[in-house]
């Protein structure tokens, strides 16, 4: 094994609800399997991060996001997992996630499945163990919906039992039964609000006061009664989520059908059982950045002001940084504006990329010593041949040396053939990208708010805020080129590597949004 000594190796380990049973996956064994490897490599743990009962279907990971965040800091050189779908097994995060540790140069390695993913071999190993974690998870997830389903079909509630239930089972089966304490008092309190026809705020004082109480006994509140009195589990019915169509369960009821019609006719008129308070989409984020505070920033809510905002991670004297998202993203437009360029801009550039391609394919070392050791191939074969019929060599070494010189050429064909195809695809990532930037006041005028997302993810790597500003942005590769050839782009940071390829999947559904929006 290499020696990579004075490396500084972060050690991120997760483990599943669902597998936290199987013992080749557990988290100590993770753990010490990564410490050995980072040993064994001269190098030194600076740093573990462990999500236990957590999917890697998401980025919502707290432990995963600390990391990141450690890694925005330059506080370690790789990222050591123990198999890379405990990173992630979703194709846009892995992909995301890889290019902004790229850009950190930070690298991450798997103990179990190593490949220098720099390379054109190890790039495509490493997606093609990628595409196969993400087919397994989701497959697992459609076995495990079927299951729940057939479940359902069968009269069962795979899910928590709703207030007055309880939850059974034994080795063979799972049932709903009803709770003995708490279920007469859901029958009551239905019988209750139809007879007196409580508005939510009384019948939750009044149910207080009559010694209802939760499962923890506490206070059942105003919205937890809300749950209840539209729950149609109570009437014995069952589904699987919500908008499907209700079947008849096996549980028995707690309510009476007309008991239940009478209750939703008084709610309705009290207009007490309101819908969720819509929340703020917000367009940025993800990309928010606080200058102020030294962080990336969330996203939330406060339903009782009714105001949303991006709040910094970190603390500033103490506090954290609120910012207004709606007057951030009223800001957008101007940035927009100065990535867009003119169609003589395009052509113009069109020219320059042509050119820079051409001199970044004569300059690719790894392509010249392929192409240069493909043609010495070529003449060594000849040379053989040429001994073989001379019979300065036997047949079977003429065989021999012939089969190493056709394997070495088939691995070096498939080198270059990698190499062509990957600067082909950035070269069509550019035309897509310039397509794009000619038109994007335009796409964003007519866009709805997911198109605008799309634009802003393909866009901005980062979106610098301080006092309530748009400070400066951080534009992805290619429109950072892009940028610079734009009009009034002053505010624009620039600088990176212009190779770097914007994701896959953004740029497919970018296709087809150009496609709609023309028809528009």
């Amino acid at each position: 094994m290499q020696k990579e000594s004075g490396k500084r190796y972060c050690v991120y380990a997760r483990v599943s609800t669902e597998e936290q049973a199987e013992k080749d996956l557990s988290i100590p064994f993770q753990l010490e399997r990564c410490r050995y490897h980072a040993q064994g490599k001269g190098g030194e743990v600076v740093k573990e991060f462990v999500d236990a009962g957590e999917s890697a279907r998401t980025d919502k990971r707290p432990e995963f996001q600390k990391m990141i965040d450690a890694a925005r800091n330059k506080e370690f050189d790789v990222i050591l997992v123990h198999k890379f779908d405990r990173f992630a097994r979703n194709d846009y995060d892995f992909v995301v996630y890889e290019k902004l540790l790229e850009d950190l140069g930070i690298v991450v390695e798997s103990v179990s499945e190593p490949g220098d993913a720099s390379t054109p071999a190890g790039y495509i190993g490493r997606r093609m163990m990628q595409v196969i974690s993400t087919w397994y998870s989701k497959n697992l997830a459609i076995e495990v919906k079927k299951g729940m389903y057939k479940k359902v079909e069968n009269g069962g509630w795979p899910k928590k039992a709703p207030f007055g239930y309880l939850n059974k089972h034994d080795k063979n089966s799972a049932w709903v039964e009803v709770d003995p304490e708490r279920g007469p008092v859901v029958t009551q309190a239905f019988e209750a609000m139809a007879t007196d026809g409580w508005t939510l705020s009384e019948w939750t004082e009044q149910a207080y006061a009559l010694g209802y109480r939760s499962r923890n006994g506490l206070k059942i509140g105003k919205s937890a009664w809300g749950d209840i009195f539209h729950n149609r589990f109570y009437l014995g019915e069952t589904w699987i989520k919500k908008g499907d169509v209700p079947i008849k369960g096996v549980h028995p009821p707690l309510v009476k059908e007309d008991i239940f019609t009478k209750v939703q006719e008084i709610l309705r008129q009290h207009d007490k059982h309101k819908q969720r308070t819509h929340r703020h989409k917000y367009l940025l984020r993800g990309l928010v950045y606080s200058e102020d505070a030294g962080s990336p920033c969330w996203a939330e809510t406060h339903i009782e002001k009714k105001a949303s905002y991006y709040r910094s991670r970190a603390k500033s004297n103490g506090s954290n940084v609120f910012y207004n998202a709606r007057d951030i993203e009223q800001q957008l437009p101007d940035y927009i504006h100065k990535v867009a360029i003119t169609e003589e801009q395009r052509q113009e550039m069109r020219k320059e990329l042509a050119k820079m391609f051409e001199d970044e394919a004569a300059t690719n070392e790894e392509l010249k010593q392929a192409e240069a050791r493909l043609s010495k191939l070529e003449k060594m074969e000849k040379n053989l041949q040429q001994l073989a019929i001379e019979e300065e060599i036997s047949f079977a070494d003429f065989k021999e040396h012939r089969t190493r010189i056709e394997s070495e050429r088939a691995r070096l064909n498939v080198t270059v053939d990698a190499i062509k195809q990957r600067q082909h695809l950035v070269k069509a990532d550019f035309e897509i990208a310039l397509d794009l930037a000619t038109k994007l006041n335009f796409f964003y005028e007519k866009g709805g708010f997911d198109e605008r997302r799309l634009l802003c993810e393909v866009i901005f790597k980062r979106i610098n805020v301080k006092d309530g500003k748009i400070a400066s942005v951080d534009l992805n590769a290619p429109f950072r080129l892009i940028a610079s050839k734009a009009s009034g782009s002053g505010t624009v940071v620039y600088g990176g590597a212009e190779g770097i390829r914007t994701p896959d999947l953004l740029l497919a559904r970018l296709k087809n949004f150009i496609l709609y929006l023309q028809l528009y």
